[in-house]
């Protein structure tokens, strides 16, 4: 078997992982009257957990990206793997108990984050020359697809067959998560072959990486440059998240189809929207700085179409809310590939990652709580709220993007 077809399975493991590990803390954005219903929970307390996950992951960020760096992917992989199966066994058992819910939702965090996020990362940087960097996160994104769509239908249909028993159906459906994850962990085992990497002389876990190469991370304006984008793209997911119960109880789509609906457009775009955005970066404009400027406006023209769009044609509907979801794969898949563009070294990028990371997810710490005060006050006025903020914040993003793509063009004509 050629290198070529082990990185693309390798991708592919990835892709399942990242999905797999994902869907606990994010579980609400499809499933998200089901969780009220199960879990006895207000609006503000289902968006609660997200903040108290993000905090959780801003704590850890910073001492995950040395662990990234010191230590080797496919360790640091597998231990996030298994643990993140152990804690959505314990949520099967207590989610009646909001407490232990909190728990739940902390110790996701640990799992998810940590050291997890910024080595899942390095490890697909590792896999693409600087030539393939849009094209290999592209590709990831489309391999997460693959194990998010999975997933999220199975736990459709899982409560599917439990119709007339809903606690039953959740118990079932969160068990399922868990089964799923330490199916992933055992895929890493058996396809993560570290020979595959790139510039594996420059990531050693020999190299030291200590306190000072967090500040010495920080001169490089592309840093402060995708951790911003990131701000935007991590807001318009939260946005992205309020359109299953806007479809159902503003647009009248039924909790069924809004489901299904839901997870092609939280998932199934990616096949789309994350290739796409690859191709675009690699091989239109050789740039994913330019890239991330397409995609990002056409992230903010389709949100925009959610404030006037009317109820009652699902079709019209539908292609919208999917017309969104490709817009922010075909920007969120090659992202990371502007570090790579913007000229940050291969050893300290879980470093850098982390860095980036702990800003970027910032919304995550109040957007959620945000915007379910805005629906348990303002009702299905909240809705307009919610989308006009996303706007904003992804023009800002979008912006910056083009402050990338100067920057780029300089280093591009220093280089020559």
């Amino acid at each position: 078997m050629n290198k070529k077809v082990k990185r693309i399975l390798l991708l592919f493991a990835l892709g399942l992982t990242y999905g797999f590990m994902y869907t606990l803390p994010y579980m609400s954005r499809t499933f998200y009257d089901q969780m009220i219903a199960a879990m006895g929970v207000t609006n503000a307390q289902l968006g609660s957990l997200l903040s108290i996950y993000a905090m959780a992951c801003t704590l850890s960020y910073l001492p995950g990206g040395w662990i990234a760096d010191k230590f080797k992917p496919k360790t640091v992989l597998l231990a996030s793997t298994f643990g993140n199966a152990a804690i959505c066994f314990l949520l099967m058992m207590t989610y009646k108990n909001f407490t232990m819910v909190k728990l739940v939702w902390f110790v996701a965090a640990i799992t998810g984050g940590f050291a997890f996020w910024p080595a899942l990362l390095k490890g697909i940087r590792l896999l693409g020359s600087e030539e393939e960097q849009g094209r290999m996160f592209g590709i990831f994104e489309a391999m997460n697809g693959i194990a998010s769509l999975l997933i999220n239908f199975i736990m459709i249909y899982v409560l599917s067959l439990f119709a007339d028993n809903l606690l039953l159906g959740f118990k079932g459906a969160v068990a399922t998560m868990g089964v799923l994850c330490v199916i992933a962990g055992i895929l890493i085992i058996f396809l993560y072959d570290e020979k595959l990497t790139y510039a594996e002389e420059k990531t050693t876990t020999t190299e030291k990486v200590g306190i000072k190469d967090y500040f010495g991370v920080l001169k490089y304006p592309a840093v402060w440059i995708v951790a911003i984008m990131m701000f935007g793209q991590v807001t318009f997911i939260a946005g992205l998240s309020y359109l299953t119960p806007y479809s159902t109880g503003v647009l009248g789509l039924s909790l069924t189809l809004a489901a299904s609906i839901g997870t092609i457009r939280n998932y199934g775009t990616r096949f789309i929207g994350g290739p796409l955005g690859g191709y675009i970066s690699d091989n239109v404009f050789k740039s994913a700085s330019k890239g991330q400027v397409v995609s990002l406006g056409l992230c903010a023209i389709s949100m925009a179409m959610l404030l006037i769009i009317p109820g009652g044609n699902n079709i019209l509907i539908i292609a919208v809310m999917l017309l969104n979801a490709i817009a922010l794969y075909m920007a969120k898949g090659p992202l990371y590939a502007v570090i790579s563009e913007l000229q940050v070294p291969a050893a300290v990028t879980g470093t850098a990652l982390a860095i980036i990371t702990v800003i970027g997810y910032l919304p995550d710490m109040f957007v959620y709580t945000l915007f379910g005060k805005w629906l348990d006050i303002y009702g299905d006025a909240g809705y307009s709220r919610i989308f006009i903020f996303t706007i904003g914040v992804t023009i800002v993003s979008l912006l910056v993007a083009l402050v990338a793509v100067k920057l780029s063009n300089k280093y591009k004509a220093n280089a020559k």
